[in-house]
């Protein structure tokens, strides 16, 4: 793993897991995107937060990880997980860096940074 690499978060979504393997949204046309902040383990593992445990109990599954470069970080990177489909693609595509952007304006407001699509 590269040392300057930090994770910041992951981007969480409803889905539905398939025998075949594939991620689909759960919604009919809406894909409902969330992020939240987290880290990892010293074995690089990601750490699981209470938000997480929580939306993950309503259905929502980590489809992308937040990484940025700490040696520069006005850049993010999103490492999506295989295996999603096209719209859940597409949304974090084009919804992704909005919601990282959002929750990081909010943290330099002090509030909670954890955002929602939609």
């Amino acid at each position: 793993m590269n040392e300057s690499m930090v994770t910041l978060g992951c981007i969480m979504a409803e889905v539905s897991e398939h025998d075949s393997g594939e991620i689909t949204s759960s919604a009919e046309g809406d894909v409902r995107l969330t992020f939240r902040f987290t880290s990892e383990s010293e074995d690089n593992k990601i750490i699981v937060t209470g938000q997480m445990r929580q939306l993950g109990d309503s259905g929502y599954l980590p489809i992308a990880i937040v990484r940025i470069d700490a040696s520069d970080p006005t850049q993010f990177f999103l490492l999506a997980v295989n295996g999603l489909s096209e719209s859940l693609r597409v949304a974090l595509q084009y919804e992704g860096g909005d919601l990282i952007h959002i929750a990081l304006g909010l943290v330099a407001l002090g509030q909670d940074g954890s955002t929602v699509s939609n």
